[in-house]
């Protein structure tokens, strides 16, 4: 598995497609899972700071605001699922 940016470059895109679908789906399948147990919001909640951390750690300064600016921005784009509560 690649932990730096140089190795990511080198996986070729159809590989990073596969894994960002397979690791989309898992998360997927466990938030739905999660939801049947929890509030929605409860786990929406604990998902976003979870992620907003990891890409703290992981993104420099400039970028992680990059990234939040992005998210903000594109918010109006954002599909919800087709139920409305998901418990």
């Amino acid at each position: 598995m690649p932990k730096t940016k140089e190795d990511i470059i080198k996986i070729s895109q159809a590989e990073m497609d596969r894994r960002l679908e397979e690791c989309y789906d898992a998360l997927y399948e466990r938030s739905l899972a999660l939801c049947v147990e929890h509030d929605s919001q409860i786990v929406a909640s604990t998902m976003l700071a979870q992620a907003l951390r990891l890409y703290k750690t992981v993104l420099t300064e400039d970028e992680f605001k990059a990234m939040v600016n992005t998210v903000a921005e594109t918010a109006d784009q954002i599909q919800p699922y087709k139920a409305s509560k998901l418990h």
